[in-house]
Formats: structure tokens, C-alpha cells, sequence
């Protein structure tokens, strides 16, 4: 618990009746601490002879360090607070990381103060059955009966006193409460606004990748216009290109033929460059087809078994 909330404290008592004597040990005090419980039992004066009295001391000191940590919180969460009201949220930077910390804080502290009230609980039964036994105890002389009067007394104030601790607590745990309650709906808020925005831009690439796929259509349309033209044309130009070459002559004169004996290179050259251009198309896309097989194989996709 000490890395979480600094300056934790420990205590170990033991009173002994027989001699009136109470021994205690706190552990984790610092110097201020010390003199601080150094005053305290000073001006006790004759309210020692209870020895729940340094009990007390350490109820006062866990109050003082819980309190402190619990305005540092608050502080710390006005500022957040002012933050996010005057900037824009930042789900990915440090304001974020600080309302985190803040939140998390505030639980861990919550947890805190819950389990010192427990304690003090525990305290305040233990005080109620000592003053039992002391009213219950019948005083054998004038100086026990002052005593006593003087112990009784004692007991009800640090019975006050806790209780007084313990209703701060529950206003503390309130503020802790309050704090958590409106940094988690201003990290929704913020979240929500994100989520917002992220819905924006998404429609807008809809929209744009709608656009997109009008425009591919249209011009897929334009590409199959310019193809039926190709058809259409590509014929005609073949043959007129043919016949526009020597090769053929209409007109030939005496002992000449219409058409020429080397139109037999014209063939087999026609029929050598097809099967190269088909050749060279048939590995071009089988090597492309092999490497979207092996890229996509790692996600367990099959092209052919989709293709069928």
C-alpha cells in the first residue's frame, strides 16, 4: 500500500495493566510525524491514563495523511476538468494517461478509507467496552474514583472524536465517488465524440468510394465501347492492310499472278508472332496468379476454391 499512498503508517500496542503502562511502536513515521505525535501526548496532560489515548494520535495522523491525499485528488481532478473544458479531447495523449491515473487513484483510495473505517469501527467497539468495564469497576479509593471519572471522560471524547473522523471519511469517499463518477462520463463523453467523428468520415468515404465505383462504371462502360470498336474495325483494317502490300495485284500483266509466292511468309510470320504474344500473355498471368496464391496462402484464403 505504500507505493500507492505515501507516507502509510503501522502501529503495535501494548497495554499493561498491572503497571498502568502502555508501549507502543509506530512504523513509517517521518519527522514531522514524530513531532507531531510528540505535541499531542504533551498536552494530554492527565487524559494519558487512558491507553487507547495514542490509538487516538494514530486515528489523528491516518485522518490528516488520507485528507491530504484526497485534496491533492481533487485538485488535480479541477484541473482535468478545466482541461477538458476549454481543449478538445486527446484519447491518445497525456490528458488521457492523466485521467486515467486520476480515476484509478481515487478507486485505490476509496478502497483505503474504506478498510481505516472498518478499523475505526473496530475502535470505536473496543472503546464502548472499555468504558463498560470501567463504569462496571467499583473504585477502592477517593484517587481511583478521580481515575476513573477522568478515564470515562477521556473514552467519550476519543469516542466523539472517531466518529467525527469517520463521518469526514464518508465525505471524503463521496468526493472520491463524485470524482470517478464524472471523469468516467467525461472519458464516455469523449469517447462518444470520437465515435462520432469516426462515423462521419466514414460515411464520407462511402460516399467517396460510391462516387469511385460510378466512375469505374462509366468508364468499364467507355472501355466496352472502345472494345466493340476495336472489333468492329481491327477486321477491316487487317484486311485492307493486307491487301494494300504487294502481295497481291489485281492487275497483274502477262505471266504475272494475282498473288505473290512469298505470301507464305506473311502466314507463318502471322502465325509465329500469335503464338509468342499468346505464349508470353499465358506466363504473364499464371505468374501473377501464383504470387496472389502464395501472398494470400498465409490467411487460409484459396483463390481457386472461391473461383469455383
Amino acid at each position: 500500500m505504500s507505493a500507492a499512498l505515501p507516507d502509510d503508517l503501522a502501529m503495535s500496542l501494548i497495554f499493561i495493566p498491572e503497571s498502568g503502562r502502555t508501549y507502543a511502536v509506530i512504523y513509517g513515521c517521518n519527522n514531522k510525524q514524530m513531532r507531531t505525535i510528540e505535541t499531542r501526548i504533551r498536552a494530554a496532560e492527565d487524559t494519558t491514563d487512558h491507553h487507547l489515548l495514542l490509538p487516538g494520535v494514530f486515528a489523528e495522523l491516518e485522518r490528516e495523511r488520507l485528507l491530504g491525499l484526497v485534496e491533492d485528488l481533487v485538485d488535480r481532478f479541477t484541473l482535468a476538468s478545466d482541461i477538458f473544458k476549454n481543449s478538445r479531447w486527446d484519447q491518445d495523449g497525456k490528458k488521457m494517461q492523466d485521467y486515467l491515473s486520476i480515476c484509478l487513484q481515487c478507486r485505490s483510495l476509496m478502497h483505503h478509507i474504506h478498510a481505516v473505517k472498518r478499523q475505526l469501527r473496530a475502535f470505536i467497539d473496543e472503546v464502548d467496552t472499555l468504558q463498560r468495564e470501567w463504569e462496571l469497576t467499583p473504585p477502592a479509593c477517593h484517587r481511583d474514583t478521580d481515575k476513573r471519572q477522568r478515564v470515562l471522560a477521556t473514552g467519550q471524547r476519543i469516542k466523539r472524536r472517531l466518529q467525527d473522523i469517520v463521518d469526514e471519511y464518508d465525505d471524503k469517499i463521496d468526493q472520491c465517488e463524485t470524482m470517478t463518477q464524472d471523469l468516467s462520463l467525461a472519458m464516455q463523453t469523449g469517447w462518444n465524440q470520437t465515435a462520432r467523428e469516426d462515423s462521419a468520415t466514414n460515411t464520407k468515404m462511402a460516399k467517396v468510394n460510391a462516387f469511385i465505383a460510378f466512375e469505374t462504371k462509366r468508364e468499364s462502360s467507355q472501355m466496352r465501347s472502345i472494345a466493340l470498336l476495336g472489333m468492329i474495325y481491327l477486321p477491316v483494317s487487317c484486311v485492307a492492310s493486307i491487301f494494300s502490300t504487294s502481295l497481291f495485284d489485281f492487275h497483274p500483266g502477262s505471266g504475272d499472278t494475282v498473288i505473290s509466292p512469298y505470301i507464305w511468309i506473311l502466314v507463318v510470320l502471322s502465325v509465329a508472332l500469335t503464338a509468342v504474344t499468346v505464349l508470353i500473355w499465358h506466363f504473364a498471368t499464371n505468374r501473377d496468379h501464383r504470387k496472389d496464391t502464395k501472398r494470400t496462402g498465409s490467411f487460409g484464403i484459396n483463390f481457386d476454391d472461391h473461383m469455383v
